[in-house]
């Protein structure tokens, strides 16, 4: 009878170590599940966000070869024109300010998007520098740009280094 006891016991064991193992085995399978979906998932929000900042400025520029008159802001104008201009400049600003926060969660978009800002801010830096049009964008985007662009130069720093923005940049 003893030796039934220590049998059943020791095979209890067994099987109580081995579903212990399982669910060791199961809980690293779900970890590495779910670390698998977060990186897809982080991927494929990157391309979405580059394919959709790309098709954005496809169509700011496909306006400007339409309309030559708006990247040149120091081109002559009818009246019309310069409202055609100043509402170019806002939207071309409006995109550039895009391009900065979704650079704020996507690193590898700022290889590819500072540029963009670069060339932009040395057209159309007068219009964003009129105290007119400042108050459009947030307090952080105007940061960034004095800080990385000053007066319409070439970018004197890599900001591609400034990824990670304030807090206070994220809740404005």
């Amino acid at each position: 009878m003893i030796r039934q006891l220590v049998s059943i016991f020791s095979h209890e064991t067994v099987w109580v170590a081995i579903a212990a193992i399982l669910q060791g085995v199961a809980a690293i399978i779900a970890y590495s599940a779910l670390r698998y979906s977060v990186t897809t998932f982080t991927k494929s929000l990157t391309v979405s966000n580059y394919s959709e900042l790309d098709k954005m400025y496809f169509d700011l520029l496909k306006t400007a070869v339409e309309k030559p008159h708006l990247i040149d802001p120091n081109g002559a104008r009818s009246r019309d024109q310069r409202r055609e201009y100043d509402t170019y400049a806002f939207m071309v600003w409006n995109f550039l300010e895009t391009i900065y926060d979704r650079c704020q969660d996507a690193a590898v978009l700022c290889v590819t998007w500072y540029p963009v800002i670069d060339a932009e801010n040395c057209r159309h830096r007068k219009w964003f520098d009129d105290p007119e049009n400042r108050p459009k964008f947030k307090q952080p985007f105007r940061d960034f740009i004095e800080r990385n662009y000053p007066t319409g130069l070439t970018a004197v720093a890599s900001p591609a280094k400034e990824i990670a923005p304030s807090s206070s940049a994220r809740t404005a």
